[in-house]
């Protein structure tokens, strides 16, 4: 699973290095949509670990510190690079720190961003702008004690409800609504809890799990443009219906260490290859308008590669030690059938 993630990171990460003027791939705005399914799947697993009256707390907290620190770091390197006076600003994040009426609150607690991001000029005060998606996460955890009591009729009928939202703000003209806040989104979330509950009839066996990651991996990468919001219903169910096939084979079986460092350091590569795009850039490196598909290509090689880099760096040094204490602090129940890393990466 962890390979799964971290893929779902590159395409991100190549969405906004231009390489889909190379080559298409499902793209960012929809890889992030799988984010919020795969996610789903996997709180509902992480949830049990929480026990005893306060469970949904502790849930809530733990989830917070498991994606703040990094943020934090981003937003700190992001304004140190403002203030060194390099910046060519191509990617416009260093906008809010001129701007007096830069959203500051939700900047430092990640909180809110969601619904920020709706207004353009709001969403351009965000310096660490891809983490509006992590603002979602938040409210999806939120609500994730809630949602595991809902049977599963009830799970599909909100989900239903929250596609019904998207389908009306894409309708209506306005993609940013569909597309940002959380409500719009939830849907995903949703259906990944209600994968997990049929998981065990949906599991094949061990060696069918490479096959699948391979053939899922395949289609993600070769499929066109999947957004729901941009590019309609059924490319964007395509893309959830094969990772709804591979995730409970994959979430069973393919536990290993390599795979479970890369589903953590994905986190990491999400909310740092923005700013590691604009730092390449004010050092002359290339040009965001790279016109050649080699400039392109060695764009993404580079930024994803030193992303990667600088996202393992932190989960070695510091997320490591962070995560021992917050297992020690808020894990109350048995492990799972199945010991996974329950980072998220979205």
């Amino acid at each position: 699973m962890g390979w799964l993630r971290f893929l779902l990171a590159a395409v991100v990460v190549a969405y906004h290095c231009q390489f889909h003027r190379v080559y298409q791939t499902i793209g960012g705005v929809a890889a992030v949509e799988a984010f919020f399914f795969v996610s789903g799947f996997y709180m509902a697993a992480a949830y049990p670990r929480y026990q005893g009256r306060f469970s949904a707390l502790l849930f809530w907290l733990s989830r917070y510190l498991r994606l703040l620190p990094f943020y934090l770091t981003v937003l700190a390197l992001t304004w140190l690079f403002w203030l060194s006076g390099m910046a060519t600003n191509k990617t416009a994040i260093f906008d809010a720190f001129g701007a007096a009426d830069a959203p500051w609150l939700a900047n430092i607690t990640l909180l809110g961003q969601d619904l920020i991001a709706i207004n353009e000029h709001a969403n351009l005060l965000l310096p660490v702008r891809q983490s509006w998606s992590i603002s979602a996460e938040l409210v999806f955890y939120l609500l994730t004690p809630l949602f595991l009591k809902c049977r599963s009729w009830q799970l599909i009928a909100l989900a239903a409800l929250s596609f019904a939202i998207k389908a009306y703000f894409t309708i209506s003209g306005d993609w940013r609504s569909a597309y940002f806040p959380f409500y719009s989104q939830v849907g995903y979330f949703i259906l990944g809890i209600v994968l997990f509950r049929v998981r065990d009839g949906l599991t094949w066996s061990r060696s069918s799990a490479p096959p699948l990651l391979l053939l899922t991996s395949v289609y993600l990468c070769v499929s066109h443009f999947a957004a729901f919001e941009l590019n309609g219903i059924l490319p964007n169910l395509g893309m959830i219906a094969a990772i709804a096939i591979t995730m409970p084979t994959a979430f069973a079986h393919s536990n290993q260490p390599t795979s479970n460092f890369l589903g953590d350091i994905s986190y990491g590569v999400y909310l740092v290859h923005v700013l590691m795009i604009e730092v390449l850039i004010s050092l002359g490196w290339f040009s965001y308008d790279a016109a050649s598909r080699s400039a392109i290509i060695w764009m993404f090689i580079l930024v994803l590669s030193l992303s990667a880099l600088v996202a393992a760096i932190f989960e070695i040094v510091v997320q490591e030690r962070i995560d021992r204490w917050r297992r020690k602090t808020f894990y109350g129940g048995a492990a799972p059938r199945v010991e996974i890393n329950m980072q998220q990466s979205t």
